[in-house]
C-alpha cells in the first residue's frame, strides 16, 4: 500500500511510546509573530516520541509540517497486528533503539496464538527520493537475526532490518511447532527485547539473560547476531550463542573488543548459587581492580563485568557427578568447595589502542585482560583426580600527568610533553589438585601465584627525566586435606555440621583467584 500526502502518513498510525513516555494530550501554543517558522501563522505541537523524549513539531494553518517536503509511505501489505502497529511507530525514528522498540517482543508474542510464518516491511521517502525524517542510505543500518533450534529439529529464523527510510521483519519455521516450542519461543519475548534495548542504547549494554533462561528439552540453541553501521562509534557487531554445551559471545565496537566462552558442558563442575555467586563476584572485583590500575575504558569494562557475570550465570541443575565422589556425599561437598563452582571459561576484553600523544605516536593508550578457568578431571565415580587452574593477565599503558591522577593534555609543542608514560605488566594463576578414592580424600592442595610489573618513564619538556621498571610477586601453597581431616576424623563432615560447612565456606574464599591477587 502507497500513500502521498504532505503529512507524514504515519502520524495517522497508532503510536506505542515508552512507559515513561508523556501520555497526556499534546500541548498545543499558536504565535502570530512575523518571524515565526512560516510567514502565516503556524502551530507547534509537542508529541510525546518513542524513546520518551518530546519533540516539537511545526505545523502551517493547512495542517501541514512546516519546512517537511511530502512523504512516500509504502507498506508491504496492510494490517493491524501488533508488529505491523509497532513498526508505524517506529520508523520515524532517528535512532536505532527508536526503531526497534517493541518489534523484538512483538515478533515472538505472535507464537502465543499462531506458528505461522510473517513478514513485513515499510519505507518512508520524501517525494525528493530521501528517506523520511532525515533517514538515508547515510544514517545508521541496523540488522537482527535471531535463530532458534527446537530439540525436534526445527529452526526458527527472525530477521528485523532498518536503514535507508526501510524498516522490515520476518519470521520463518522450518516445520511445524508443536504447543511446547511456540510457549517457549513466546516466552523469550521479553528476553529478546530487552537483548536488543541494550544493545541498541547509547552507550550499549548487555541483557542477555533473557536468552539463556530456556528449556533444553525444548529450545537446543539460540543464536542472536546484532549489528550497526554507518552510525560512527555507536557502531557495533555482536555474535551470541547458547546451547546445552557452549555459550559464546563476541562484541565489537569502537571503544574495543570483548569475548567470553563458557563450557557447559561438563555439569558436575557446578558447584551450589552460593558458590557460583562468591566466585562471580570475586571475579568481578578484580576486573574492577584491573580496570582501575590500567586505566581501562569505564563503559567498555562495565559491559565486560555484565558480560562476563550473565555467561557464568544460568547454569541450572548439574547431572554429571565428579569423579571419585560416589562413596560418600561430603566428598562431593568437599570437593566442590575446592573449586569455583563455575564452568570453564575464557574471557578477554581489548581495548582499541589510542596513540594520543602527537610528539611522540608510539606510545600508545591499551588496555587489554584475559581471565581463564581450565578443568580437568580423571578417573571414575569410584576414585579420580582433578586439576582446576585459574588464571588472568593484564597488559596496560597510559599517560599521567605529573601532578594528580589525570590525562595530560598532549600536542606537538614541547612545552605539552611534561608526563608519566605508564606500562603495565601483571599475571596471576591459582591451582587446585585434588585426589579421591573409595570414599576417601587421598589429597588436596592449592598453589597460588602473581606477579606485577609497573614501568613508570618520566618526561619533562619532551626529555625522558627517568625510567623505572619496579617488579612484585608473591606465591603460596596450602594442604588443603590438612584443614579438613580434623572434621572427617570426628565425623563432623558425616553428620554435615555447622563447623563442616564453615570450613567449606572457608576454604571456597581460598581456592578463588582473587584470594591473593585481590
Amino acid at each position: 500500500m502507497t500513500t502521498l500526502s504532505p503529512l507524514n502518513a504515519l502520524q495517522t498510525l497508532a503510536v506505542t511510546p515508552l512507559p515513561n513516555a508523556t501520555a497526556s494530550v499534546a500541548s498545543v501554543s499558536a504565535t502570530a509573530s512575523q518571524e515565526s517558522v512560516t510567514a502565516a501563522a503556524s502551530t507547534i505541537v509537542t508529541i510525546p516520541s518513542m524513546i520518551g523524549v518530546n519533540a516539537p513539531v511545526v505545523y502551517t494553518p493547512e495542517g501541514k509540517l512546516a519546512n517537511v517536503a511530502p512523504t512516500v509511505v509504502t507498506w508491504a501489505q496492510n494490517g493491524t497486528d501488533a508488529v505491523t502497529l509497532a513498526m508505524a511507530g517506529n520508523d520515524i525514528s532517528q535512532s536505532i533503539s527508536g526503531q526497534f522498540y517493541g518489534l523484538g517482543s512483538a515478533l515472538l508474542d505472535r507464537f502465543k496464538t499462531t506458528g505461522s510464518d510473517f513478514s513485513q516491511s515499510v519505507n518512508v521517502a520524501s517525494t525528493g527520493g530521501v528517506g523520511g525524517f532525515g533517514q538515508s542510505a547515510q544514517g545508521p543500518q541496523g540488522d537482527i537475526k535471531l535463530t532458534v533450534k527446537t530439540a525436534s529439529g526445527v529452526e526458527v529464523d527472525i530477521a528485523l532490518d532498518s536503514g535507508g527510510g526501510t524498516l522490515s521483519v520476518s519470521m520463518h519455521s522450518s516445520g511445524k511447532l508443536s504447543d511446547a516450542e511456540r510457549s517457549a519461543l513466546a516466552k523469550m519475548a521479553d528476553g529478546f527485547q530487552q537483548a536488543i534495548n541494550g544493545l541498541s542504547a547509547v552507550p550499549p549494554t548487555v541483557d542477555l539473560s533473557g536468552l539463556m533462561d530456556t528449556d533444553p528439552s525444548v529450545l537446543s540453541s539460540v543464536k542472536l547476531q546484532f549489528n550497526v553501521t554507518n552510525d560512527g562509534a555507536n557502531n557495533l557487531a555482536v555474535d551470541f550463542s547458547t546451547s546445552s554445551t557452549a555459550r559464546t559471545l563476541s562484541i565489537s565496537g569502537a571503544a574495543g573488543k570483548m569475548d567470553v566462552d563458557v563450557d557447559t558442558s561438563n555439569s558436575a563442575l557446578w558447584g551450589s548459587d552460593a558458590q557460583r555467586s562468591q566466585a562471580i563476584a570475586s571475579y568481578l572485583k578484580q576486573i574492577d581492580n584491573a580496570t582501575a590500575r590500567g586505566h581501562g575504558n569505564a563503559a567498555l569494562m562495565s559491559m565486560f563485568k555484565d558480560a562476563f557475570s550473565q555467561m557464568n550465570s544460568n547454569d541450572g541443575t548439574p547431572s554429571q557427578q565428579l569423579a571419585g565422589t560416589t562413596y560418600a556425599p561430603w566428598l562431593a561437598q568437599s570437593d566442590h568447595a575446592m573449586l569455583t563452582g563455575l564452568a570453564d571459561f575464557s574471557a578477554s576484553v581489548t581495548e582499541t589502542p589510542v596513540s594520543s600523544n602527537p610528539y611522540r605516536l608510539g606510545e600508545v593508550d591499551a588496555f587489554s585482560y584475559q581471565l581463564s578457568q581450565s578443568t580437568r578431571s580423571e578417573g571414575n565415580l569410584l576414585k579420580g583426580t582433578i586439576s582446576q587452574t585459574q588464571q588472568s593477565h593484564l597488559s596496560a599503558s597510559y599517560h599521567q600527568a605529573l601532578t594528580g591522577t589525570s590525562a595530560p593534555v598532549l600536542n606537538a609543542s614541547k612545552t605539552s610533553q611534561n608526563y608519566y608514560y605508564m606500562q603495565i605488566n601483571d599475571d596471576a594463576d591459582s591451582t587446585t589438585q585434588i585426589a579421591t578414592e573409595k570414599g576417601k580424600l587421598l589429597s588436596a592442595s592449592l598453589s597460588q601465584s602473581s606477579s606485577q610489573s609497573t614501568r613508570q618513564s618520566e618526561y619533562v619538556r619532551g626529555v625522558l627525566t627517568s625510567d623505572v621498571t619496579t617488579p612484585s610477586s608473591s606465591s603460596q601453597s596450602k594442604d588443603l586435606l590438612a584443614l579438613l581431616k580434623p572434621l572427617f576424623e570426628n565425623g563432623q563432615a558425616e553428620r554435615n555440621s555447622d563447623a563442616w560447612q564453615q570450613a567449606l565456606a572457608g576454604i571456597h574464599s581460598m581456592v578463588l583467584l582473587g584470594a591473593t591477587t585481590n
